[in-house]
Parts: structure tokens; sequence; C-alpha cells
């Protein structure tokens, strides 16, 4: 059997779940998938307005009132997709407990709905963020090409911190919780709403070693500053995320009967 008819069937596994779960995240709403539509558009319409026009809010100068709204949009874009996807790939193995006791599931390989469906909710919001700026005068140009290696490493570094979780979750059920406040100080611990120089010069120091301010700071700089950011950082963080990646195949491969009997 080749690689590609082996993967096949547990790719198709994959899609059908990411389906599934869009649907089935408004099913029981009355207007069901059109959320995943008027979520997004009713996120980028508040933050425009409030941060644009109420607060008028600038980013270094006065020239451009929408400087902060798109600072603030895409850094809390991309916040939000790494949040929601380790949150939830946290209790992806307990979640699909039903699904695993019955089926023989890859488990490395099962969670990729989980990166796949927030994937799609991040795209669903870009485009909305994409009409807000061509409405601003603010239209994407070609260096918004690397947003694609920026947001891989975004999801690899989910990835392998996500399946990690999940697996110590079955053991520790506190691990979801944790991860909760975790997460919190980790977003005023990353500048996603503020400009890191406002904070003093030993923290910024320090932020070199947040892989998600390296990673939310690259967006920044293509998005806001209409530049290039610095690859050799996230390329060690690329680095890194394949490292982890690894390390959780390794994890999942020996914890497997374990985490099978547990759930």
């Amino acid at each position: 059997m080749s690689l590609s008819s082996a993967l096949r069937p547990r790719l198709g596994l994959v899609l059908l779940f990411s389906r599934q779960e869009l649907v089935d995240r408004h099913r029981e709403n009355a207007l069901g998938a059109l959320w995943l539509l008027l979520q997004p558009l009713a996120f980028i319409v508040l933050f425009s307005t409030v941060f644009s026009h109420f607060m008028r809010a600038r980013l270094g100068t006065d020239a451009d009132p929408n400087a902060y709204t798109i600072y603030l949009i895409c850094g809390v874009l991309a916040w939000n997709a790494f949040a929601n996807t380790i949150t939830r790939l946290a209790g992806v193995y307990t979640g699909k407990a039903h699904l695993i006791r019955k089926i023989e599931l890859d488990l490395w390989v099962m969670p990729l709905h989980v990166l796949l469906t927030e994937g799609v909710v991040w795209l669903i919001s870009m485009g909305f963020f994409v009409l807000f700026l061509l409405w601003t005068g603010h239209p994407p140009t070609r260096l918004w090409l690397g947003l694609a290696p920026v947001m891989l490493t975004l999801a690899m570094l989910s990835y392998g911190i996500g399946l990690t979780l999940g697996a110590l979750d079955v053991f520790l059920p506190d691990i979801k919780n944790a991860l909760g406040i975790l997460l919190q100080f980790g977003f005023w611990m990353t500048p996603v709403v503020y400009l890191p120089e406002i904070l003093p010069p030993w923290a910024q120091a320090w932020l070199v070693w947040n892989p998600l301010y390296v990673i939310i700071d690259a967006i920044h700089q293509i998005v806001v500053f209409n530049r290039m950011p610095a690859w050799q950082p996230l390329a060690w963080i690329l680095a890194g995320s394949v490292v982890l990646l690894l390390a959780s195949h390794k994890l999942l491969r020996r914890l497997e009967g374990e985490i099978r009997d547990m759930i």
C-alpha cells in the first residue's frame, strides 16, 4: 500500500470532521451556519467603529485614524486563531472519546480538523478585514504573500502545543482550566492591543523570547507598516515548532494505549 493511499482515508475523515464541526457549531441557532459570517463581521464593525471614530486612536502619528484599528484587528485575529486552536485541541481526545472507542482513529492526524476549522474561521475574518481595508483606502499589497509562511508557523506551533496538552489532559483534567489562565496572561504579555514601545526596556528585551510576539509582530510589519519582517527569528520558531510536532508525535505513540484506556 502506497503512502498516499494510506493517508487518503485519514485525511478524508479529517475533512469530514471539519465540515461537521462547522455545521454543528451553530446548529441549534436559528441562523445556523450564517453565524460563521456574522460573528467576524460584527467583530470588524465593532473594532473599526470604536477605535477609529469614537476613541480616535492613533498609531505613531495623527496622520491616519485607522492605523491603530488595523494594528489591533490583524493582531487579535491571529491571537484568537492561536488561542482557539490550542484550547480546542487540549480537549480533543476527551471530546471525541465516543468515536475513538469505536473507530481506529490516528490520534496524531485526527485533531487536524481543529486546525482546519479554525483556519477557515480566520480566513473568513480576514476576508471581512480586507473589505474594511479597501473601504478605508488601505488595499493589501504583494507583501501580504508573506503572511502565508507566518501563519503556517503559527499553525504548526499551535498544533504542537495543542496535541501535547491534549495528551496530558487525558491524565490531568485540570489542564484546560490552567490553560485558560495562562492564555489570559499570555495575551497581555504579548503586544496585541498595545505597542511594545510602551513597555519598560527590560520587558522589551524579553519579548524576543515570546514566539507569539515574533509571529504577531511579523503580521503587524506586513499589514500595518507595509514592510517585510525579519525572517530569521521566524525561522527559529518554525524549526522549534517542527521539533515540538515530532515530540508530540512520539508522546502520542508512547501513550496511545493508556489514552485509549483512560477515555
